[in-house]
């Protein structure tokens, strides 16, 4: 307790002691009367200060009557300080809402791989993170880890001609499209923009949107906070929800299952260019080829599977994606994307397109980066 709060309570009972004999021995009416509002008046002032300290110990505790979710949840207007985002730390029904929303789809997956499980491949490949990172010049390392720091915490950023010319404006674009590849939930929201003057651009500046915004107005920034947690809650419970029993052939097939009955493929332009992110995928409901790729990554990632992304051509000489997984028996391709649009998963249709050999994919699809399949047929 602090020192003054105990002199004002020694003081109190000083008053006190004073009334009492002034009472007895019928002191002068005037001097009763200031003794007495004296007293009354440190009453007041020691129960305030003892209140005021109570209530702030009980919220450096917890344990306020005051809603925690209210007091976590500062309004757009305060939510920085000194320059820096102030994120709220907890967000009243985030997880109840992603349960509500993502176990239908988990439901279904898992009832439609038990009643055809295949017991392929007791063996998990573990996920190999391969960055774009480790092929950047050290100065755009730096620019690289500034650049993800500023992302991750949603703080406002700007690349000037003034400041870094245009050859580390072109630089900043080059991190930006290694950090949107290395990272796929930071894409989901952010983007590097040009600021022009007449003609001419003068700088890049960040800008955080809701990553179902199609007309990529900037968000505010508690809303996009809270839509982020929501999106890592419902890839945590596809994880969580995984049948540990299954074999990886079928772990894959899970994952790949849950994004296929989640979204469908985006034939409109309305739905903006969110369609290729994760985030299009696992929650946003219309995808394109690039989505399905990088949400099916991105759950391998959470999983620890192995998985990579797979660049191409296919469907009348269009630019195509699709991933690349590992069996014990050899790595092998999967199209979601294709799979899809045959039927639903697991149907016969489906699986067409499902841990394909390099013979198989070739068929229909033309590798441009590279990437071999090993395994031996099994479909």
């Amino acid at each position: 307790m602090n020192l003054w709060i105990i002199a004002i309570i020694i003081f109190t009972c000083t008053c006190g002691v004073l009334f009492h004999i002034a009472t007895i021995r019928k002191a002068k009416k005037p001097f009763f009367v200031v003794l007495s509002v004296t007293l009354v008046l440190n009453i007041i002032v020691s129960y305030d200060c003892l209140g005021q300290k109570s209530i702030h110990t009980l919220v450096a505790n917890g344990t306020s009557n005051e809603s925690t979710a209210t007091a976590s949840r500062p309004s757009s207007s305060s939510i920085r300080e000194s320059g820096v985002v102030i994120m709220p730390t907890i967000v009243p029904n985030t997880e109840k809402d992603a349960f509500n929303f993502v176990d239908p789809y988990i439901d279904e997956a898992i009832a439609l791989i038990d009643a055809d499980r295949r017991l392929l491949s007791n063996v998990t490949f573990v996920y190999e993170k391969k960055l774009l990172y480790d092929n950047l010049s050290q100065e755009e390392k730096v620019m690289y880890d500034e650049m993800l720091n500023n992302a991750q915490c949603l703080n406002p950023y700007s690349y000037t001609v003034a400041k870094y010319g245009y050859e580390g404006m072109d630089m900043a674009l080059v991190v930006y499209g290694a950090l949107k590849n290395d990272h796929p939930e930071i894409e989901n929201y952010f983007i590097l923009r040009d600021v022009t003057e007449g003609k001419i651009t003068t700088a890049l500046e960040t800008i955080y949107i809701m990553p179902c915004d199609a007309e990529n107005n900037s968000a505010d920034l508690v809303s996009l906070h809270e839509e982020i947690l929501r999106f890592e809650a419902v890839c945590n419970r596809i994880i969580v929800r995984m049948p540990q029993e299954y074999s990886t052939y079928d772990k894959y097939r899970y994952l790949a299952s849950v994004i296929s009955l989640i979204t469908s493929y985006a034939y409109e332009v309305k739905w903006g260019w969110q369609v290729g992110t994760a985030y299009g995928a696992i929650i946003g409901g219309h995808s394109i080829c690039q989505g399905y790729s990088r949400g099916f990554l991105y759950l391998c990632q959470k999983a620890n599977l192995w998985c990579e992304t797979v660049d191409g051509i296919a469907g009348g000489n269009a630019a195509h994606m699709w991933n690349i997984v590992k069996l014990d028996s050899g790595t092998y391709f999967l199209d979601i994307t294709w799979s899809d649009e045959i039927g639903l998963p697991c149907s016969i249709g489906w699986n067409k397109y499902f841990m394909l050999t390099q013979d198989e994919i070739l068929v229909d699809h033309v590798i441009t980066d590279g990437k071999v399949a090993t395994g031996t047929a099994i479909n």
